[in-house]
């Protein structure tokens, strides 16, 4: 008898995870036609804006820099082409003899017109070299709205235009979707596919149900939201303090928005070795942030979810899994490059097959980076190495 009730007490156990299999399968396909809709429908509009530009609010750029990227001067000098009345631009350098201002200085000299200021040796206010890099320039900022937007990132020139039309008075943050202009090689090829599918399907999913998941590449907020959560020096003890600075957005009683335009990663030197670490640090600060990462973002993920998937098909149905899962993935690669087309607008600059590749390395080697993000807790970030504590904590490797 007892035989028995065990046996179907697992068969039990066993249904209720393939039904759980096919609803996060289900799921996960909705994800991907939210994040194509939305890319295609909603994204690249024209800001519209209902007041007369002289009486637009003013907007403090932060600018954190550290080293010389062979972009640098043409992601800078976007910065100084925005088309907005009222802006300044504060741009931050961590040391003196930093090469970044041979390209600097000369910007400031030829654009006189732009409200640019240069803030050298940054402000230890934590652990978190980016908030003491910029803190200099925030504690000199004269304007309520504040963006903070890295080195490596390329400025469309509505750009102000469009955050500041979106922050509506009940919004307190507005977001960039992370993208990447066009650059040759695989690795640019990987990041483009990487950005423009699987990551732009959960990202702009998040953003349309309203949950936290802000990046720190580029985003504006408003400084009283800064200031109630205890000032800038609060967020300085995280590595992920775009993260907090969305809770504390919450906190004080506001909402989140997404800009209808990305922000444009545009670093001149993209290798494999780079979107390793980067993935491998992604984990790691997802994981001590988020715990629940552990297991939910596996799941959301194309291989591992088709094995799961495929299994409970055969279970429940009797399904062939090895073609239930061909059929999965073939499904999840032309729902990503729908997502990667409704993203780019314009011609791609590599072919099928490269996507093709890109694609399935990242798929399979995902596992990898996560694999050795859960099972690292120190990361080499900007000009230190760090060590990761729960709650995404900061403490430095001396």
């Amino acid at each position: 008898m007892l035989a028995i009730w065990e046996l179907g007490l697992t068969a039990q156990v066993f249904l209720g995870l393939s039904l759980f299999a096919f609803g996060l399968e289900a799921a996960l396909v909705l994800f991907h036609f939210i994040g194509i809709l939305y890319a295609k429908c909603v994204m690249y509009r024209k800001p519209s804006v209902n007041i007369a530009r002289e009486e637009l609010p003013g907007v403090s750029i932060l600018k954190p820099m550290v080293g010389v990227d062979p972009h640098l001067q043409e992601n800078l000098e976007s910065y100084f082409k925005i088309d907005y009345p009222k802006y300044e631009l504060l741009l931050c350098v961590q040391e003196e003899g930093d090469p970044c201002l041979q390209i600097v200085k000369p910007l400031m000299e030829s654009y006189p017109q732009v409200d640019a200021h240069l803030f050298i040796g940054g402000c230890k206010i934590g652990e978190n070299p980016k908030m003491n890099n910029v803190m200099p320039g925030y504690k000199a900022s004269k304007y309520d709205i504040v963006m903070i937007s890295d080195s490596g990132i390329q400025a469309y020139p509505d750009i102000l235009m469009d955050m500041v039309a979106r922050m509506g008075p009940k919004v307190g943050l507005v977001q960039g979707l992370p993208f990447c202009t066009d650059r040759k090689g695989f690795p640019a090829v990987l990041d483009k596919v990487y950005f423009g599918g699987a990551h732009a399907r959960m990202y702009l999913t998040l953003c349309v149900l309203g949950v936290n998941c802000v990046s720190g590449m580029s985003n504006m907020i408003r400084k009283c939201i800064l200031e109630e959560a205890g000032g800038l020096a609060e967020f300085g003890k995280y590595i992920s303090e775009d993260y907090y600075m969305g809770i504390a957005c919450f906190r004080s009683g506001y909402v989140q928005r997404l800009s209808y335009f990305p922000a444009m990663q545009n670093a001149g030197n993209p290798s494999l070795k780079s979107f390793r670490k980067r993935m491998v640090r992604w984990t790691i600060v997802r994981l001590a942030t988020i715990p629940t990462t552990l297991v939910l973002e596996p799941l959301s993920e194309c291989i591992p979810l088709g094995f799961f998937v495929s299994w409970a098909g055969w279970y429940v149905f009797n399904l062939d899994p090895v073609l239930f899962f061909m059929c999965h993935i073939l499904q999840w690669f032309l729902l990503d490059y729908l997502q990667l087309m409704a993203l780019q607008r314009e011609p791609v600059n590599f072919s099928k097959f490269d996507y093709a590749v890109a694609w399935a390395f990242r798929e399979i080697m995902f596992m990898f980076y996560f694999l050795e993000g859960m099972f690292s807790r120190s990361v080499a970030w900007r000009t230190g190495s760090y060590r990761v504590r729960y709650g995404g904590y900061l403490e430095e490797i001396r």
